[in-house]
């Protein structure tokens, strides 16, 4: 297998010709069967229509250079018309977002492998937050958890949360087992919008409550309704009076 990023800039060579015809300049990739349904070819000095080797017209795609029967395999977009449909649908892998079924980001496809036999799509390579924050570096998703290739979003099945291998200088481990190991972190992961939507309704309501306090304690019916020249209780003149005036002397005389 090989990435398809690898295919571009290498040469063609007909093998009946003995000669070079062009140069790979990108894929073209049937979203609903995922395999590279044809070669772009570019070449240098003409100025005809972009043209194409159908991938099934490929005798073999070696380390240095593509190789076909002969010549005639490199065709007009006009005699191709599928082939002209895909690339009119700009279905592209790179870039796009991997989103699974029940709506969990996983990532953006870096790149996807392709069976040099067939054509075929064997799975993706993936980046993004999710994977940085379990480890770093980049992740591998099977071709059999893809379910749909848009043209903005790749939608993939709930497993593949599971499933998916992360690649590390050629050491393979799969996500399940990393969640293992780093369950905390992995929860929190998967829950950070749930919980950042949570953080900021209890905010809101914390306002809306405080406020609403702040209101009552300021409302004119709390204030105290006594008067400022309210007079003074009896009690308070009875504690004022002065001492008992001392028995006449002349009396006791």
């Amino acid at each position: 297998m090989r990435k398809s990023k690898q295919f571009t800039s290498m040469p063609v060579i007909s093998l009946e010709e003995g000669q070079q015809i062009g140069t790979i300049k990108g894929l073209v990739v049937d979203p609903m069967l995922k395999r590279v349904a044809a070669l772009i070819i570019e070449q240098k000095g003409w100025f005809n229509d972009q043209k194409f080797i159908p991938y099934n017209n490929v005798h073999s795609v070696g380390e240095d250079a593509v190789t076909v029967k002969h010549g005639t395999m490199l065709q007009k977009g006009g005699n191709l018309p599928e082939i002209i449909s895909l690339t009119k649908n700009k279905v592209k892998v790179g870039g796009a977002r991997i989103v699974t079924e029940s709506g969990t980001l996983m990532g953006e496809a870096d790149d996807y492998y392709v069976n040099l036999a067939s054509g075929e799509m064997i799975g993706m390579e993936f980046s993004g937050s999710f994977i940085n924050s379990l480890f770093s570096g980049k992740a591998f998703l099977d071709i059999n958890h893809v379910l749909t290739i848009g043209k903005d979003m790749i939608v993939c099945s709930n497993q593949a949360l599971d499933e998916a291998i992360k690649l590390d200088g050629g050491l393979q481990e799969k996500l399940r087992d990393v969640k293992d190991s780093t369950s905390n972190l992995w929860e929190s992961t998967i829950q950070k919008t749930r919980e950042l939507g949570s953080n900021v309704n209890n905010s809101i309501t914390k306002i809306k409550h405080n406020k609403k306090q702040n209101e009552e304690n300021n409302s004119p019916l709390d204030k105290p309704t006594a008067e400022p020249n309210e007079p003074v209780a009896p009690v308070e003149q009875v504690e004022s009076k002065g001492p008992a005036e001392p028995d006449n002397p002349s009396s006791k005389a």
